[in-house]
């Protein structure tokens, strides 16, 4: 069945990762984009995670994580292979009540991490409701490579038109044929 996509706002909200391989370097890279307060734990940390901290505001701790680490969590991220390890951390996040993603593993997680596209304000997710993670992520790269250019732009006129001009009528049909004739052009 597919899940409803739901857009929230992360910015300073704090999410844990557990593990720092490739798979959590992938959800970071993402996760970095909407200003989370983020921690990694893992004993061992990928070198492209190290540099991501000296750049944005990532807390590095290089150990293995404890149940205390997940207290007060707006999300926790399981990005580790040991199968054992998502299990606990799945049961404790849903005993806390901490929205959880266990990668590669979608019973073991109460929300799917999606294929993102991201330009400006423009952020569209792609899943598959965690059947085919491979599926989203080859239709992302496919619809980033359709948008059209100014899409950055328009979305800033309009929001201009938005908080400048009155409700109603003629503000809405105005946004629509701008939007409309945008399209026309670039299709």
């Amino acid at each position: 069945m597919a899940l409803f996509p739901m857009f929230i706002d992360l910015n300073d909200k704090d999410i844990l990762v557990i593990g720092a391989g490739e798979v959590a370097l992938r959800k970071i890279e993402q996760l970095i984009k909407f200003k989370p307060r983020l921690t990694v734990i893992a004993p061992e940390m990928h070198h492209e995670i190290v540099t991501l901290a000296e750049e944005y505001t990532i807390t590095l701790l290089q150990r293995p994580y404890v149940i205390e680490d997940l207290k007060d969590r707006f999300m926790v991220i399981g990005a580790l292979d040991d199968l054992e390890e998502q299990v606990k951390i799945y049961n404790l996040c849903m005993a806390m009540k901490i929205a959880v993603n266990c990668v590669d593993s979608p019973a073991l997680c109460s929300f799917i991490f999606p294929a993102l596209i991201v330009e400006g304000d423009l952020c569209v997710g792609i899943n598959t409701s965690g059947r085919a993670p491979a599926v989203s992520s080859a239709l992302r790269k496919y619809l980033t490579s359709l948008l059209p250019q100014g899409i950055k732009e328009l979305i800033d006129r309009v929001h201009t038109i938005r908080q400048n001009e009155p409700v109603g009528r003629e503000r809405k049909e105005k946004i629509i044929e701008i939007c409309q004739n945008f399209f026309t052009r670039e299709g």
